[in-house]
């Protein structure tokens, strides 16, 4: 069996950003394809029916529900997929990090000899907040998080407080490139993994030049 997929987060509004962060330009091509292209297991993408990428890598999963009604209507179905596979669950990834995810994924997986990983949720974090969306989420929720979702559940933190959790510290040099929602933020993002890695050199922003298609694909069940 494969390794756990990688389920990355790129159907948000991205409003504070004003443009959507999935294109942001990041080391010569968009954050999603750098994202795609670092993955070294199989990746799946929650994009609630836009396509920001034409990877042959990348498979496309539906969100429960329609119009972008948050991050657990775009896991519920990959935890689905996850269980009908085989998988013990899914690397969930938001998009907007600078974080490697095949570095999430070792950090998280220091913890897969606990309860959590087997049954619940584990998660980054640094100090008291925790990174949901930058976690491992295990298939045996598929279930109940389902359920939950079509009975109006919307909140990640909510709905985390009644299951199984875990939490591994992210290193403080690391936490900078953990999420940004503004210009500003993903511009400190950048200068945060610069000086991680001065004998890099990052090519100038770029804005992208294509537009991400839109298309709808049917809500599960």
């Amino acid at each position: 069996m494969p390794a756990d997929p990688l389920l990355i987060l790129c159907g948000g509004r991205s409003s504070r950003m004003g443009s959507p962060k999935p294109l942001l330009p990041w080391q010569n091509r968009t954050l999603i394809d750098t994202h795609i292209a670092a993955a070294r297991r199989p990746v799946w993408l929650a994009a609630d029916g836009t396509r920001f990428t034409d990877s042959p890598r990348a498979e496309y999963l539906p969100d429960s529900l329609p119009d972008k009604q948050g991050a657990l209507s775009a896991i519920a179905p990959a935890l689905q997929h996850a269980r009908s596979q085989g998988f013990n669950g899914v690397y969930v990834f938001a998009c907007d990090t600078l974080l490697h995810p095949e570095r999430v994924a070792a950090l998280l997986h220091t913890a897969a000899h606990t309860p959590a990983w087997r049954e619940g949720v584990v998660m980054l974090a640094h100090g008291a907040h925790s990174l949901p969306l930058l976690a491992h989420w295990s298939a045996q929720l598929a279930s109940a998080l389902t359920n939950d979702v079509a009975a109006g559940q919307r909140r990640v933190h909510g709905w985390l407080a009644q299951q199984t959790t875990a939490q591994v510290p992210l290193p403080a040099a690391e936490q900078p490139l953990a999420n940004f929602n503004t210009p500003e933020e993903f511009a400190a993002a950048r200068a945060a993994w610069q000086a991680l890695h001065p004998s890099t050199f990052l090519i100038p922003n770029h804005a992208p030049t294509h537009p991400p298609e839109r298309t709808r694909t049917q809500p599960n069940g």
